[in-house]
C-alpha cells in the first residue's frame, strides 16, 4: 500500500497538487496524509514575534480549512470501511520544510506531492528558492512537484534525466512503481555540455544498458548537447508532450551553477510539467 504525504498551504496551487494526487491514486490502495504547517515568524529585530493569540488564530483557521479538505477528500473516495484510500490530516506549528521532512520520516512516506509556482516564479524566487525547493533538498523520499494549474493526464510518456549512473535503471524502476498503473513510454535523456569530448562507444554501451534494464516495454535513449540542462529538459519535455520529468537529486558539482543552486532546485523554478525528484 502506497504511503503518500500531501503538504498544503491551502492556496490554489496546493489545491492543484491535492487534485493531482487524488486523480493519480485512482482506485489503488494508499494511505493519504494531508498536512499543513503553521510557519512562525523569525525572531529578529526587524520582524515581530508571533504572539500566542496570533498563533492560536492561525491554528484555528488552518484546522477549519483542513476540515474542508478532509470532507472533500472523503466525499471523493468515500468513507466506507472498505474504501481503498485511507485519509488522515494534521495541522502543526514549525519550520515548514523541516516539519515536512520530519513528518515524512515518521510516517515512512513513499512519496511527497506538493505544489510549486514553477515557471510562474519571479526572478528573485528562482534565485532564492521557495518552500518546495527546500523540501526537495531535505526530503527522505521522492517528491513530485505539481506546477500551478496543471491537471493530471495519463502518465504514458516519461522523461528520465540521466547522468549516466549505473544505478539509474533501479531508480527509474522505483519511480515508475510509485506512479503505477501508468507508464508506457520512457525517454531517457542525457544532456552533454557543449564542446565536451565524449567516448561515443561508452555512451552507446550505457544506452543499451538502460534500455535492456528499463521497467518499460518501450524505452528510448537520447543525448542532447547544451550548456543549459534545465532549458534542454524543458524543451525536450514540451516537444514530446511528456506528462512527468523524473530526475535524481545530485550533490555533484557538475550539476551546480555559480550561484550554488543544484539542478533539481533550478528545474523546480522552470517546470510547466510535474517533476519527480528522487532523493539522494
Amino acid at each position: 500500500m502506497k504511503n503518500i504525504l500531501i503538504a498544503t498551504d491551502f492556496s490554489d496551487n496546493a489545491g492543484d497538487a491535492l487534485d493531482y494526487a487524488i486523480n493519480m491514486l485512482g482506485g489503488t490502495k494508499a494511505n493519504l496524509h494531508i498536512i499543513h504547517i503553521v510557519q512562525l515568524n523569525s525572531t529578529t529585530n526587524d520582524v515581530a514575534i508571533d504572539s500566542d493569540n496570533l498563533i492560536n488564530e492561525k491554528l484555528n483557521e488552518a484546522k477549519i480549512a483542513m476540515e474542508v479538505i478532509e470532507d472533500y477528500s472523503k466525499m471523493y473516495f468515500g468513507n466506507e470501511e472498505g474504501t481503498q484510500i485511507k485519509i488522515s490530516t494534521s495541522v502543526s506549528i514549525g519550520s515548514v520544510a523541516n516539519s515536512i521532512k520530519e513528518k515524512a520520516a515518521k510516517l515512512r512516506t513513499d512519496l511527497i506531492i506538493m505544489g510549486t509556482q514553477g515557471s510562474e516564479h519571479s526572478f528573485m524566487k528562482k534565485m532564492l528558492g521557495s518552500i518546495s525547493t527546500h523540501v526537495i533538498t531535505l526530503a527522505p523520499c521522492p517528491v513530485i512537484l505539481v506546477p500551478r494549474g496543471y491537471k493530471l493526464q495519463a502518465i504514458d510518456n516519461i522523461i528520465f534525466a540521466t547522468n549516466l549512473n549505473h544505478s539509474d535503471p533501479y531508480e527509474l524502476w522505483r519511480a515508475t512503481e510509485l506512479i503505477k498503473p501508468y507508464v508506457d513510454k520512457i525517454r531517457c535523456l542525457h544532456v552533454l555540455a557543449a564542446m565536451k569530448k565524449v567516448d561515443k562507444s561508452e555512451l552507446e554501451t550505457f544506452a543499451s544498458y538502460m534500455i535492456d534494464h528499463s521497467p518499460s516495454m518501450q524505452t528510448i535513449f537520447n543525448v542532447e548537447e547544451s550548456d543549459s540542462i534545465e532549458r534542454t529538459l524543458s524543451k525536450y519535455t514540451e516537444n514530446y508532450d511528456a506528462e512527468i520529468i523524473i530526475m535524481h537529486r545530485s550533490k555533484k558539482t557538475i550539476w551546480k551553477d555559480p550561484f550554488g543552486l543544484g539542478l533539481t532546485r533550478r528545474m523546480s523554478s522552470w517546470i510547466r510539467t510535474p517533476l519527480m525528484i528522487l532523493e539522494g
